[in-house]
C-alpha cells in the first residue's frame, strides 16, 4: 500500500524519542546531509505545523550535534598546533 504524503514527511522527519541515539551515532556529512533535507522541507512549506515543529526540533538536534564535532576538531586542531609549536621551540 502506498504512503500518504503526511507518512513519507514522518519518515523523513523521524522518531523523536530515538532522535538522540541516532544522532550521536551520526558522522558530520551524514548530519548535516539530514539538516539539509529538513531545511529544504521547511522551506518548501509542504509539511503541517505540527510536522513543521518536530522537524525542527530534529534540525536543532542535528545542529547542536555538528557544532559538537566542529569543537572536537578545533580542539584537536589547537592541541596539534601547540604541541608542533612546543617542539619547535625545543629545538
Amino acid at each position: 500500500m502506498a504512503k500518504t504524503s503526511s507518512e513519507k514527511t514522518n519518515d523523513k522527519v523521524g522518531d523523536p524519542s530515538s532522535a538522540d541515539a541516532a544522532i550521536s551515532n551520526l558522522g558530520y556529512e551524514d548530519a548535516m546531509k539530514q539538516l539539509e533535507s529538513i531545511v529544504d522541507q521547511l522551506e518548501s512549506g509542504a509539511i503541517s505545523l505540527e510536522e513543521s515543529l518536530k522537524a525542527f526540533e530534529r534540525g536543532r538536534a542535528l545542529s547542536n550535534h555538528c557544532r559538537g564535532i566542529l569543537d572536537n576538531a578545533t580542539k584537536r586542531i589547537q592541541t596539534l598546533t601547540a604541541d608542533a609549536l612546543g617542539k619547535q621551540e625545543q629545538e
